[in-house]
C-alpha cells in the first residue's frame, strides 16, 4: 500500500497560471492545500514554454483598456511593482504585457508560501484512485526517490492536459477531429539594438521572412511572427517557429515521441530564426539567441467533456450569462499547420461558463486552464494567461465551498461560486 503524506481538503495538480491561482483562491477561503508540480518552479506554459505575456488583460478595439481585474491584477501589480513588466504592447486590436519570467517565479513563490500552501515541486502526478460512485479517494504522486499517496476531499486537475480526467477514465476530446493547434518553441535575442528595434515597422519581419522564403535563401515554416520587447533592456522575445512534422501533422502534447520530436525540431528552427534575424533585420545584427523555452510551449490538447461547453459561438457572438467564472476579449488566435488565423472581438467580450471547468458527472474534480470543455476555435482564444488566472481562482473558490458545504461538483452553479467568492471577500475577474 502506497504511504498517505498528506490529507489536505484540496490538492491542486499543476501550479501554471491557473492551478497557482486556485491553490490561492482555496488557501485564502480557508482550506488546506496541497499543489503538486513536475517543474522547480510555478508558471507552467506561461514559464515553461516562454510565452512571457499576458494576454486578456485589455479589450479589443480601437481604444484598448484594461477590463479584467481579480487576481489576475493582483498579480500583474505585483510585477509592475518589481519593474518586471513591459508597458502596454499593441497586439493587433488588443494590448498585452510582457513580463520578467524570474520575477514571475519569485512573485509565485511568494504567493505560495505566504498563504501556507504544502508546495511539492519535482513532484508528478502519477493516477487518482477513485470509489464506486466516482469520488477520488487519492491521488499517486511520485517525488524524488519515491511514490506516495495524498487523500484530499477536493482535487482540481490544472494539469493543462487533463491529466487527473484521464487517470480517472473520464470523458475528454482532442482538438478538432483529433487535430490540436501547432506547438511553438519561443525564444529570447539578447544584445538587440532597442532604439532600431522600437522604431521598426512591426510587419517588417514577417514581409522579410515571406521575401527570404521566396527567394530560397532560408526555410522558415511561419511568416506570421511576433516579437515583443522584454523588461530586461536589449532582449526580445520571438515567437516565431511552428512545428509540424514534414508531412503536416501536428505533433501531440501527450506523447512522448511528438514531445521528443518537437522539442529538437523546435530548436532547430529557433536557431534558424535567429540567424535569419541577425543577417537580415538590422536591430538584430549583433544580438544572439539567449534561451528557449524550458519545453515547447503547448496551446492545446485534452480537452474535458464538461457539463457545459464554451461554443465557437459564444465566443464569436460575445454572449453574456449569469455566474461566468471569468471573461475574455481576446481574439480567437489559432495557429495550424495552415498558418495563423486571428478573429477579434470589436469592443466587446464574451463569458466563460463555470460547467466548462466541471467535468461530466464529476464528484470532487474540478478542472482549470487550457483543458476546459471548448470547442477547438473557441479554446484558441480562452486559453490565455488573464483568463486562466480567472478561471483557476474561480475553482479555488468552488473548491472551498464544496468542502464546506459537502457539495458535489456537478451541484455547483456559476451563481453559487461567485456567491462564495463574495462570502470568502474574493474578487472576480471585474473587481478592481
Amino acid at each position: 500500500m502506497t504511504n498517505v503524506r498528506y490529507n489536505p481538503d484540496v490538492c491542486v495538480i499543476g501550479a501554471g497560471v491557473a492551478g497557482l491561482s486556485a491553490a490561492v483562491a482555496a488557501a485564502r477561503a480557508g482550506m488546506s492545500v496541497v499543489i503538486v508540480e513536475k517543474y522547480g518552479f510555478s508558471g507552467g506554459a506561461a514559464i515553461a514554454g516562454l510565452s512571457g505575456t499576458i494576454c486578456g488583460l485589455y479589450s479589443s478595439g480601437d481604444r484598448s483598456e484594461q477590463i479584467v481585474y481579480g487576481f489576475a491584477n493582483e498579480f500583474y501589480q505585483q510585477l509592475k511593482a518589481r519593474s518586471a513588466t513591459s508597458s502596454p504592447i499593441r497586439f493587433g486590436k488588443t494590448v498585452l504585457i510582457a513580463y520578467d519570467a524570474l520575477i514571475w517565479k519569485e512573485i509565485a513563490d511568494q504567493y505560495l508560501v505566504n498563504q501556507n500552501i504544502r508546495i511539492l515541486y519535482h513532484t508528478y502526478f502519477l493516477k487518482a484512485n477513485t470509489q464506486e460512485n466516482g469520488k477520488i479517494d487519492s491521488v499517486i504522486v511520485k517525488g524524488p526517490g519515491e511514490s506516495f499517496a495524498i487523500n484530499p476531499k477536493v482535487v482540481i486537475d490544472a494539469s493543462g492536459d487533463a491529466e487527473v480526467v484521464n487517470s480517472i477514465a473520464g470523458a475528454w476530446f482532442f482538438g478538432k477531429e483529433g487535430v490540436v493547434q501547432t506547438p511553438t518553441m519561443i525564444f529570447k535575442m539578447g544584445n538587440v539594438n532597442m532604439e532600431t528595434y522600437l522604431k521598426m515597422d512591426p510587419h517588417t519581419i514577417s514581409q522579410k521572412i515571406n521575401e527570404q522564403n521566396s527567394s530560397g535563401n532560408y526555410n522558415l515554416p511561419r511568416s506570421h511572427v511576433y516579437s515583443f520587447p522584454l523588461p530586461n533592456s536589449g532582449e526580445v522575445l520571438c515567437n516565431m517557429t511552428k512545428i509540424t512534422y514534414p508531412d503536416g501533422r501536428v505533433p501531440s502534447g501527450i506523447s512522448a515521441e511528438d514531445m521528443t520530436y518537437a522539442e529538437i525540431e523546435g530548436r532547430k528552427q529557433a536557431r534558424q530564426y535567429a540567424i535569419f534575424l541577425q543577417e537580415q533585420i538590422p536591430a538584430f545584427r549583433n544580438s544572439y539567441i539567449t534561451d528557449t523555452g524550458v519545453q515547447v510551449g503547448i496551446r492545446q490538447s485534452r480537452s474535458i467533456k464538461g457539463v457545459e461547453m464554451l461554443t465557437n459561438d459564444d465566443v464569436l457572438s460575445a454572449r453574456k450569462r449569469a455566474g461566468a467564472v471569468t471573461f475574455s476579449a481576446w481574439p480567437i488566435e489559432l495557429h495550424s499547420a495552415d498558418g495563423v488565423q486571428i478573429s477579434y472581438l470589436q469592443n466587446n467580450y464574451y463569458d466563460i461558463p463555470f460547467g466548462a471547468l466541471v467535468p461530466e458527472k464529476s464528484v470532487n474534480l474540478l478542472a482549470a486552464g487550457r483543458c476546459i470543455c471548448a470547442e477547438h476555435e473557441a479554446l484558441a482564444s480562452a486559453r490565455v494567461t488573464a483568463q486562466c488566472f480567472g478561471m483557476g481562482y474561480a475553482i479555488g473558490a468552488a473548491s472551498a465551498l464544496m468542502v464546506r458545504e459537502n457539495l458535489t461538483a456537478v451541484e455547483l452553479s456559476g451563481e453559487m461560486v461567485l456567491e462564495g467568492m463574495k462570502q470568502y471577500k474574493l474578487k472576480n475577474a471585474h473587481e478592481q
